[in-house]
């Protein structure tokens, strides 16, 4: 009897298009980096215009089918990512990006996941995308800010890009309470943990699109704070080497530097608080937000933080550059636990 034969099946490919961006600064450290990051190997591109996503850095919605031991049953066979070139200091400022999402990792902070992957031929920050599409949707805090003040109000502080001028703690949390008054704690909550986060690491960026309260579409569901997610702006991501050098040789340009860091929002009564003391205002302040900034005064964490540093970006930027990073980081680190103290 002839046995039947399973039919060759044919797959036509079609050429990928193209996704690469346009750089407009090169950090002035530059290596292989297709030898030092993994490239993407499956994946579909759309673009983002359907998110929404505001920011400088160009981006695409990505797609991929990498398998990561442990994070992924037999049924869900892709992850989704927004995966962005940060072209005003290429790659360095990806690579903080990514080394930021690491720290809060460590200090385990409800941080977005993320990966640095190569996409033709251009290293990407890849943030997994967090939300249930079809279930939930983001309220960013500029449209809690709009919902407390009126449209024109607050489309007025924000054209004079005066939010931080004019908020302070106690007014933000009036506008989630405003937003959503069965929730305001557990809210806020999420607020000071990213704040303090922010304290930590010296991110200077936090504006009202950078933050954001998940609000599931159906109401059978509470609202809750998004993880931690567009925070570049920081750990000198778009310092140039002949200024690394001079700051780690020079501790009141590194102080200097640590000092211009300013918290996203003020304290009633005291319109130039800095952003140690308004981590410390809080602290004494609100004892049901103490455990969420105490997450940040983990001493193991720190530790494991800066030898994570040593293991896993050594090799992708210069020796200079790590050794600030670290010895910023400490020195927050300390800074933070004596506001706290005082």
């Amino acid at each position: 009897m002839k046995q039947m034969q399973r039919r060759k099946r044919i797959f036509h490919f079609q050429p990928r298009k193209n996704h690469s961006k346009e750089i407009r600064n090169y950090s002035d450290c530059q290596v292989n980096w297709t030898s030092l990051i993994p490239h993407l190997k499956r994946y579909k591109v759309e673009t983002v215009d359907f998110l929404s996503i505001p920011g400088d850095a160009p981006k695409d919605f990505v797609t991929d089918s990498e398998y990561r031991e442990g994070h992924r049953f037999r049924r869900q066979k892709e992850d989704r990512y927004i995966a962005k070139v940060g072209s005003k200091f290429y790659p360095n400022e990806s690579i903080v990006e990514q080394l930021i999402t690491r720290v809060g990792q460590v200090f385990k902070i409800n941080i977005a996941d993320s990966k640095l992957r190569i996409i033709d031929e251009q290293v990407r920050f890849m943030s997994k995308y967090f939300l249930n599409s079809h279930r939930e949707q983001l309220t960013h805090g500029a449209q809690i800010f709009e919902q407390c003040l009126g449209k024109e109000e607050y489309a007025e502080l924000a054209q004079k890009k005066s939010e931080s001028e004019f908020f302070t703690f106690q007014m933000v949390c009036e506008a989630i309470a405003h937003s959503f008054p069965e929730f305001e704690i557990c809210i806020v909550r999420g607020l000071v943990e990213m704040l303090a986060f922010d304290c930590l690491i010296g991110h200077n960026d936090r504006h009202p699109y950078n933050w954001a309260v998940i609000v599931p579409v159906l109401k059978d569901y509470a609202p809750r704070f998004s993880p931690i997610y567009d925070t570049a702006r920081a750990f000198f991501w778009n310092v140039p080497e002949q200024r690394i050098r001079q700051m780690l040789s020079d501790k009141r340009q590194l102080e200097s530097y640590i000092e211009k860091c300013e918290p996203p929002f003020s304290w009633d009564g005291e319109p130039d608080v800095d952003f140690f003391r308004l981590m410390g205002l809080i602290w004494s302040h609100f004892d049901k937000y103490r455990p969420h900034i105490s997450k940040m005064l983990n001493e193991n964490a720190l530790k494991e933080a800066l030898q994570m540093m040593e293991n896993e970006f050594a090799p992708l930027m210069s020796t200079e550059r790590k050794q600030l990073i670290q010895e910023c980081l400490r020195i927050r680190y300390q800074r933070l636990l004596e506001a706290l103290k005082s």
